[in-house]
Parts: structure tokens; C-alpha cells; sequence
């Protein structure tokens, strides 16, 4: 490229302009506003040494800028008489919609003017970037990307597909499934698989501010996720939630879906379109996936590196964090109020905790077999999980001093002390209340009072039998538990004659 200086140099050898046009190929009027800035300066006078690139360069700027102002000025904006105004909301940070808003009455413009005109009154200098030195094994970059549909021939739907991507800062390996949900548990399950595809763990992890990581995003002290904390501790790694509104804080992942959509999504399209399916196929999708990881993805260079991502996890694979012996236990996590009823409820079934957290928000987690409830950070309830939709799941302990009084002046909460003593007493009470010819409440009121007389676990097992029998009532329900203690006490008896066997000889023989 022909520089400044060059064309100046031409000119001081009496070139004419005409002549300099046509063996560089630079503008006639660049060259006249080169000679223009020459003259006064002496640039052109045998004897003085020319000036430098850089130094032509900042006269010509400087001189282009006092042409521009001047010509603003001798011209004008109607914007001009607001420049202090300007000034003070720029130093506020007040955003150019606000400001727009705030001028529209004085002078009436667009919001793209506005813009403009500050952009050209009031420039900013760029904020200068600071390239970042990875370690090795130190951080791995989460994060969703959409793809597009899919045909997933397994269920008969065209459903929306995700890219997930865990990348690793240092090596830029990258861990890429595609999922047609972004629930917790699949966010969860791609962790694990992706730990277990590198043979080891990061230090930390760098989420976006997704609901299945971060409940609350905050500057400073993330809400994390319980589930997502408890994964982490089982991995053993730090979690890193962004901050709200900076994805450049993770790049090279945000990078990294970029760069699936603009690659491997393409050549997936065109390869299934030859085949003859407008829509790609999600078993197709998944398999290729690994295809093009393996052959496209990893045999590239990495700019400025010079070396490949195989290359470069064999030097990070060794400092990974060993995978532990088991994996980790799916759990749930959501937030629920307590009701006034001192319950919550919890996919579809209701688990009790102490009443004076009543109008609470609670955060439940939930296991294969067990659910807790903590309320700030601390465990105030645990329950075995609840088998079937709509199901009690009550400790009595928790409810206030008269709640079995209170809870006996109605059906719904007998309903619910039966299910306290029992899944069969509870659907037994479930039973009594469908029969609408008898009033269920002296039923259900006897039968929740058994519990005074029967162990418990005897109760259930009798409200199980006789259920399976489709024997449905409290009268059953007594007459049964009573013969089997009848039963069980006629097996401890021991029997004897009333009399002596020699009274029987004596009146054989008498």
C-alpha cells in the first residue's frame, strides 16, 4: 500500500500530480491535501529531512478534525445548544434512548441523530483488551447454543435442538452433545458426560447465567442452584457463574457454538438434504457430530498457538482432577411457599415442614428416594418421596399444638392424618369418601382413631388386603384388625382341662 510519506517524497522530486495519480493509483485529491499540508510546514524544501509516516499521519488527522469542526460549526446543529446537557448525561451514563427522550422536546430528531451526533461531538477512546494466559485443567466454559429442528424418528416429532458445549480454556477441547431440552437434569447429565469424555475434571467451571446453574444472578454472591452445588461437590470443582450481562467472560465457548453452527450445522443440512431429508435426522445429527468433532474440529491449528487440540490436552490431561468412583445421584431442585396448611407442593404430591414457616419460600431438592427442604441454607424437613401423584407426605410434628383437632373438623384433613398413618389408610380414606350415599366424616373419624388402639403398621397392612380384596369401609377395616389380635392372642394361650384325669378314673370305676 502506497503510504503518506511516499506521495510527499514524490512531490518533493517535482513530481506533478497528475503524474503521482497515475503511477500510484492514490486519489488527486489525497495528493493535493498532502501538498497542501507540505507547503506551509517546508516539507518540500531541499535540505529538511522528511518527516516520518507516523508523524504525517497525526498532522493529517489533526487537520481533517479542525476542517470537520469548522465546518460544523460554521454550519451547525440544532443539537449544539444542548452540548452541556450532553456532557452531564454522558458522564451519568444515561443510555441514548433516555436522552433521545430527554431532547425530543427541544428539538425534534430520531434517536439514530442523537446517536451520531454524539458519537461524532463526544468520541470515546477503545477500551484496550488484555489477552488472558490459560492454565492447564484450570477452567471449562459451559453453555447452550440453538441449532435448529430435528426429526427425532424415536418419538415421530420434529422437536428444537441445542448444542452443548463444555470447552476447556487451555487445550480448547470441547465436549459437544446436542439435546432437545435444556431442563437441569440434562444440563447436569452433559457435566458428567463431559467429565467422563476428558478423563478428569477442571478446577472450576464457568457457566452462563442459566436457571438450571444460577437461581438469582447477582455481582457479587450468586444464588447457585442446590442440585448444581451438590454436583459440584461430588466433582469436586468451583463453580464461576458469569456476571449479569458478560458473555465475554466466557468467549471461547460462546466462540465455540459459533463456530458449530457455522460448520458442522451446514455440512450436516447439505449431507442429510442428499439423502433426501429436509429436516435432519437427530440419530444422523448425533452420530455425525462425533464424526466431524474427530476429523474437522480437532485437526484444525489453533490461531496463534500453532498447535492442534490434541496437542494441546495431552500437555492439560495429566493435571485434570480424577473422576470419583461413583457417578453422582440425579437430584431436582425447585422453590416452593409453605401454605397455611404447613405443607408444600412438590411435583404433583405435598410434603409437610414446621408451621412457623408458613408464607415461606422454600428450596426443595429431591432425590430417587428422599426429598429436603432447607429455608436459608438449613435443613428443616426430609421426606421419604412420594409414590404416586397427590400423595401426603406428613410428619405430625410438624403442625401446631391443636392441627390433628383442627384437621379432624373436616374431610380433607382427615384425609390427610390417614395418609400420616399410612399410604393404604390414606387410600382407604380416598375409598370411604368417593361412596357420596353415606357421610364419609364418622368413617373417616373412626378410622383415622384406630391408631389409638393398633400399631400403625398393622393398620396399613390391613387397609392393603382388604383393598385388594375391594372391600372398602371402617367397619372392615376394625372387624379384621380385631380377629387378628384375637388370633394373635389365642396363639400365646395355653389350655388345659378343668379337671383332674383321676377324677375321670374314679367315675369310670366308681
Amino acid at each position: 500500500m502506497i503510504e503518506l510519506r511516499d506521495l510527499l517524497l514524490q512531490l518533493r522530486k517535482g513530481e506533478s500530480i497528475k503524474s503521482i495519480h497515475r503511477t500510484t493509483g492514490r486519489h488527486k485529491t489525497v495528493i493535493r491535501a498532502i501538498k497542501a499540508l507540505a507547503e506551509p510546514r517546508g516539507w518540500l524544501a531541499e535540505g529538511v529531512s522528511p518527516p516520518s509516516e507516523a508523524a504525517i499521519k497525526e498532522v493529517w488527522e489533526s487537520d481533517s478534525r479542525a476542517k470537520a469542526a469548522a465546518k460544523a460549526q460554521a454550519k451547525g446543529h440544532p443539537l449544539d445548544q444542548l452540548q452541556d446537557d450532553f456532557k452531564r448525561w454522558i458522564a451519568e451514563d444515561m443510555s441514548f434512548v433516555v436522552m433521545h427522550k430527554l431532547v425530543s422536546d427541544i428539538v425534534p430528531c430520531s434517536e439514530t441523530t442523537v446517536r451520531r451526533y454524539i458519537h461524532r461531538r463526544f468520541p470515546t477512546l477503545p477500551v484496550p483488551v488484555i489477552p488472558r494466559q490459560h492454565e492447564p485443567a484450570k477452567v471449562m466454559d459451559v453453555d447452550f447454543g440453538y441449532l435448529g429442528l430435528v426429526d427425532d424418528e424415536a418419538s415421530g416429532m420434529v422437536r428444537k435442538a441445542w448444542l452443548f458445549s463444555g470447552r476447556l480454556r487451555y487445550s480448547r477441547k470441547a465436549y459437544r452433545e446436542i439435546v432437545v431440552s435444556q431442563h437441569q437434569q440434562v444440563f447436569f447429565a452433559c457435566h458428567i458426560n463431559a467429565f467422563e469424555w476428558f478423563g478428569g475434571i477442571p478446577a472450576m467451571v464457568t457457566p452462563d447465567n442459566l436457571k438450571a446453574a444460577v437461581i438469582k444472578a447477582s455481582w457479587e454472591d450468586p444464588l447457585v442452584n442446590r442440585a448444581y452445588r451438590n454436583l459440584a461437590e461430588h466433582y469436586g470443582f468451583t463453580i464461576s457463574p458469569c456476571l449479569p450481562a458478560t458473555p465475554e467472560h466466557k468467549g471461547g465457548v460462546e466462540n465455540d457454538v459459533k463456530y458449530a453452527k457455522g460448520s458442522y450445522w451446514p455440512l450436516l443440512k447439505e449431507r442429510e438434504r442428499k439423502k433426501g431429508h429436509t429436516v435432519p435426522r437427530l440419530k444422523e445429527a448425533e452420530n455425525y457430530l462425533a464424526e466431524w468433532n474427530q476429523t474437522v474440529s480437532e485437526t484444525r491449528k489453533i490461531a496463534k498457538v500453532g498447535q492442534t487440540v490434541p496437542e494441546l490436552f495431552a500437555i492439560e490431561a495429566p493435571s485434570l482432577l480424577p473422576l470419583p468412583e461413583a457417578r453422582w445421584e440425579a437430584m431436582d431442585c425447585a422453590m416452593a411457599k409453605v401454605g397455611v396448611d404447613w405443607r408444600i407442593q412438590f411435583q404433583k404430591a405435598f410434603y409437610s415442614v414446621p408451621y412457623k414457616y408458613i408464607g415461606e419460600q422454600v428450596l426443595v431438592t429431591a432425590t430417587r428416594q428422599t426429598v429436603r427442604i432447607y429455608h436459608d441454607s438449613c435443613q428443616i424437613a426430609v421426606h421419604s418421596k412420594a409414590t404416586r401423584a397427590w400423595q401426603y407426605q406428613v410428619v405430625a410434628e410438624h403442625g401446631p399444638p391443636e392441627a390433628e383437632a383442627y384437621l379432624a373438623t373436616c374431610s380433607k384433613g382427615l384425609v390427610q392424618l390417614a395418609y400420616g398413618m399410612g399410604m393404604h389408610v390414606g387410600l382407604m380414606a380416598d375409598a370411604i369418601l368417593e361412596d357420596r350415599a353415606v357421610d364419609g366424616i364418622r368413617p373417616l373419624r373412626a378410622l383415622v382413631g384406630l391408631k389409638n388402639r393398633y400399631p400403625l403398621s398393622a393398620i396399613d397392612q390391613v387397609c392393603a388386603r382388604l383393598l385388594s380384596y375391594g372391600v372398602v369401609g371402617y367397619t372392615g377395616v376394625k372387624n379384621e384388625l380385631k380377629h387378628e389380635q384375637e388370633r394373635a392372642c389365642a396363639s400365646h394361650a395355653s389350655f388345659r382341662f378343668a379337671r383332674q384325669a383321676s377324677y375321670y378314673e374314679e367315675v369310670l370305676h366308681g
